[in-house]
């Protein structure tokens, strides 16, 4: 387990994409999103003892409950792509800087729609 976190980490020192500034500020960006998105569930959700809207559909209306921790897996989710995203991107830069940026792009907005997400699931169970 410590080879793969040595590989990643000597990933991350020897890539050239860390000084781009355009992938270093959309990825803030999308953590900062993430971040948003798993205080927002938190912070409404914590003292909710009986079960929560966590899915809803405009033709049928409510379409799945449950206990509030199962919306924890949503910037759980969107932190795995970030971190997948991210690491790909890094990988890629000297082959493929466009592809970079799409995948920094790409992260952006998995962290975005999450977001809207939550917003929207607060909104539901308020």
């Amino acid at each position: 387990m410590n080879i793969i976190f040595l590989k990643l980490r000597q990933l991350i020192e020897e890539s050239p994409a860390k000084r781009d500034r355009l992938i270093s500020g959309v990825f803030s960006a999308a953590a900062l999103f993430d971040l948003l998105a798993l205080a927002a569930v938190l912070l409404y959700f914590w003292h909710f003892q009986e079960f929560v809207v966590l899915q809803y559909n405009i033709y049928f209306g409510i379409s799945s409950f449950g206990p509030w921790q199962y919306l924890l897996l949503l910037p759980l989710a969107g932190w795995l792509i970030c971190l997948v995203n991210f690491l790909l991107a890094f990988k890629v830069y000297l082959r493929d800087r466009n592809l970079s940026y799409f995948l920094s792009f790409a992260a952006l907005a998995s962290a975005l729609i999450i977001a809207a997400q939550i917003g929207l699931l607060v909104y539901m169970n308020l």
